[in-house]
């Protein structure tokens, strides 16, 4: 794998990572613990379910990347 082709790939799995964990981490700051068990909007989740499956989210691409630039 080139390192040109590593730098597009690390790029678009930045861009996929995107920022929605760090915002609702921003979002949900001060919270108590029985706000966040309580439902997001119209999400169907509550706000711990939402901002935990953004924290998946980021780790799982942040293992990918790592992953492409182990690569040589």
């Amino acid at each position: 794998m080139t390192s040109e082709v590593k730098q597009t790939i690390v790029a678009a799995l930045m861009q996929y990572r995107g920022d929605n964990f760090a915002r609702a981490s921003q979002a949900f700051r001060g919270y108590t613990p029985d706000q966040m068990a309580q439902q997001h909007g119209l999400s169907g989740e509550t706000r711990q379910a939402v901002l935990d499956g953004y924290r998946e989210h980021v780790e799982r691409v942040d293992r990918a990347i790592a992953e492409v630039k182990a690569r040589s």
